[in-house]
């Protein structure tokens, strides 16, 4: 099993939002935008830790209608489809259920219809509980595993209750007693145990025999006789009482609680006791009386770089998408970590990005379809340019040469776009170095919320990430030079002006380019712009006239700005 599609309705910060899940999907977002929100709601629906309320988890906006409820669709292995009941069965070996959490719907009972749901085969909702009302507890979805940004590492290895640590270590003794001569011995040497502290005494004669013979004297009458057992230990008693951990710090040669380790370490502990206790779950075997029991884990992990460096961040990051590659395994996380959006560039249908539009949580996500569009969008750049000085090569005028770009320009600088509630795509590292030097020194306004400044690596791929960012529902603006629109800037800038969406806000250009804007000579080797045009800034070559121009040029482009 494998869960495709999820959609969520009226549920706190969420009108109704959509989207798909692989292997190994990353949501992002700006603070605010509504991430917690979503992880909550899969808590609720696989009823990890948390009940719906409505006081709390109702929408505060005025909504279309009073349902809530949240759906999933699932992806169905030929054993899991041929199990569960026709009535059940969609097209393409898929399941599709809802989990009301408020509605007014009224089931086959007559009451309202709160849980899960099915849908039947001819599209609607059936009447009555998937495989009852306990459905999720009977394993009938899979299973959910939570990490929250902040966890303990003692909730991950208690051994008192249920844990990551102590079910790999049931699973594992109990295997072992069956055949284990350490358990036998040890069981042999416990009955000698036994037999041999009842007899023995205390300093004033007391003794275990001693205390049954004394309550059986006092039964006698009853024809009864009473008698303590000293019980050996099984596998369950040796792991809750007798099993304790410690980790060796190698450097010290010493023995340490994990606590006396930094959380960095203690969060990657978590994770590797999760991947583990994974490894060593036991498999489900199909019997020959066919049940629904579809075997899949979805392991939420919310901000998993925290308190790990960049480096830690992306050795986690590729462990979690090995795990996301293994059968039954899913990977859903939640960042604000750009380098795990990076890793993400190979495969960008995996990102999901939520941002918040009149309070209300929008998601953002390019489908395999979409991107395939978007890829043939890009190509018009080559008509354009052929039989030019910039004519393209051979191998960019592949699609796939079109993933291979954004695999390579999509690096953790690039990837802070999508936490951003606004981008200003401009033509290299010049115009990004100027502007943020500007910014930083409060001689140019950012919007609200903040400014990222991205770098498009020249005017002829602004077009791509027009493309791009609109989908993901990242608002943009656009400063490019015109190059006095002489061939084939001209059609360049049309092209640019063409891939307008309803996430571009404003595009303005220089007519000629940015030296000439600010009336200083241009530097004579191209890669030394950025370092030429902040020199000339620093040394107060730049008119201040000029200079203020072009800030009011750049503030405009800007939404919600006061000026000073």
């Amino acid at each position: 099993m494998q869960i495709l599609n999820i959609a969520m309705h009226n549920f706190r910060s969420i009108a109704h939002c959509a989207f798909s899940l692989g292997d190994y999907s990353l949501m992002v977002g700006a603070n605010n935008s509504g991430k917690s929100n979503v992880m909550d709601a899969l808590r609720i629906f696989y009823e990890k830790g948390l009940k719906y309320e409505h006081g709390r988890d109702f929408p505060k906006f005025d909504t279309e209608d009073n349902e809530s409820w949240i759906e999933i669709e699932y992806s169905l292995s030929d054993n899991e489809y041929d199990s569960l009941k026709d009535e059940w069965k969609q097209p393409e070996s898929r399941l599709k259920v809802r989990k009301y959490l408020q509605t007014q719907e009224k089931g086959a009972d007559g009451k309202s219809k709160l849980g899960i749901y099915a849908y039947n085969q001819d599209g609607q909702i059936a009447d009555e509980h998937f495989y009852g009302a306990k459905k999720v507890q009977q394993g009938k979805l899979g299973d959910l595993i939570y990490i929250p940004a902040v966890s303990k590492l003692d909730e991950h290895t208690k051994l008192s209750g249920p844990s990551v640590l102590r079910e790999p270590l049931n699973d594992i003794l109990k295997k072992l007693v069956k055949s284990s001569n350490a358990f036998s011995k040890l069981t042999s040497e416990f009955e000698t145990f036994s037999d041999n502290i009842k007899a023995e005494k205390t300093e004033d004669e007391k003794s275990l025999s001693g205390l049954e013979r004394d309550i059986t004297e006092n039964i006698e009458e009853w024809d009864a006789a009473f008698e303590l057992n000293i019980n050996s230990v099984s596998e369950t008693d040796i792991v809750k009482n007798l099993v304790s951990y410690k980790i060796i710090d190698k450097a010290l040669n010493e023995r340490m609680d994990a606590e006396q380790f930094g959380q960095g370490f203690q969060r990657h502990l978590i994770f590797t006791l999760i991947r583990t206790a994974a490894q060593y779950a036991p498999p489900v075997v199909a019997g020959k009386k066919k049940e629904f029991k579809p075997d899949m884990t979805l392991l939420l992990f919310e901000e998993p770089e925290v308190f790990l460096h960049p480096m830690q961040q992306n050795i986690l990051c590729r462990s979690l998408k090995t795990i996301g590659n293994q059968a039954g395994q899913q990977i859903f996380i939640s960042s604000h970590s750009p380098h795990f959006v990076s890793h993400s560039s190979d495969d960008i249908p995996s990102i999901i990005r939520l941002s918040r539009d009149n309070n209300e949580t929008l998601a953002g996500q390019i489908g395999e379809d979409k991107l395939v569009d978007i890829f043939a969008d890009n190509q018009q750049i080559n008509d354009i340019v052929k039989d030019t000085i910039y004519e393209a090569e051979i191998d960019d005028l592949k699609e796939e040469m079109e993933a291979i770009k954004y695999f390579l320009w999509l690096n953790p600088q690039r990837c802070g776009m999508f936490f951003a509630r606004h981008v200003l795509l401009v033509e290299g590292p010049t115009e990004r170095v100027l502007f943020n030097y500007l910014i930083e020194t409060e001689q140019m306004l950012m919007p609200k919320g903040g400014v990222f400044i991205l770098d498009c690596l020249s005017k002829f791929n602004i077009h791509r990430f027009m493309n791009i960012l609109n989908p993901f529902k990242i608002r943009h603006s656009v400063l490019f030079d015109a190059d006095n629109k002489q061939p084939p800037h001209d059609k360049v800038k049309k092209l640019i002006e063409d891939s307008t969406n309803e996430y571009t806000l404003k595009i303005d250009s220089f007519p000629d380019d940015l030296e000439a804007f600010l009336n200083i000579e241009k530097s004579k080797k191209p890669y030394r712009k950025p370092q030429h045009i902040m020199l000339k800034l620093k040394e107060d070559q730049i008119a201040e006239d000029k200079l203020n121009t072009l800030i009011d040029k750049v503030e405009k482009l800007f939404e919600n700005v006061e000026r000073k």
